[in-house]
């Protein structure tokens, strides 16, 4: 528990520092820091309330997650999908080409978009691997680069993400793929849909 609380607190502070402007480096430079943290923060769930203050309990439980998604910044469970890989942002951000520190909150998403996701699955032969909702504090960006951290994805599989656009799933690059990580470029936050598909070799990381 002592360790939740000093993530929360690690995350409170991320959202104090400001974006910088720096040289952009490659993805797995950028995430290579945090990556453990992530681990850590997708892999815990537990819905124990004990040391938590009542108004994080009644937060997580307003949108329907379990204290360790909510204080972790992790999805784990989905409604509507009975199989899911846990997602978590997997290291830094990069806004517009450059590294920082911005965080990029994960939550569940309405069941109408599971089954919506489920349904372009169908439709690619794939299998829905997750579906989350991507906001954050700041009001927009251009470009985001955005490592997820998805426990059990390997190296040279192959999964595609969609964004739910005006009812219509859009296709996003996925810049790279390797074990555990899922590296997605975005111009702008909404519901994504994490899609394994058969096919070709994924981006791997060089």
């Amino acid at each position: 528990m002592k360790r939740l609380i000093a993530l929360a607190l690690a995350g409170a502070m991320v959202f104090s520092l400001p974006v910088m402007a720096a040289t952009s480096p490659s993805a797995s430079a950028v995430v290579a820091s945090s990556s453990s943290k992530a681990k850590a923060a997708a892999a815990d769930t537990s819905d124990t309330v004990e040391g938590v203050p009542s108004s994080v309990v009644s937060a997580a439980a307003s949108v329907g997650m379990s204290v360790g998604e909510y204080m972790n910044n992790a999805v784990v469970s989905v409604p509507g999908l009975d199989s899911v890989t846990p997602i978590g942002q997997g290291g830094h951000i990069l806004i517009n080409g450059a590294p920082s520190n911005v965080t990029f909150n994960l939550s569940k998403p309405v069941l109408a978009a599971v089954n919506s996701a489920k349904a372009q699955a169908a439709a690619l032969g794939g299998k829905v691997l997750n579906v989350v909702k991507v906001s954050s504090h700041i009001g927009g960006f251009n470009t985001a680069q955005v490592n997820y951290y998805m426990k059990g994805v390997k190296t040279g599989q192959l999964v595609k993400v969609y964004q739910l656009v005006n009812g219509q799933w859009v296709e996003l690059t996925v810049a790279e793929i390797r074990d555990d990580h899922v590296v997605v470029d975005m111009t702008s936050f909404g519901t994504l849909a994490f899609i394994e598909v058969p096919g070709a070799v994924a981006p791997a990381a060089e």
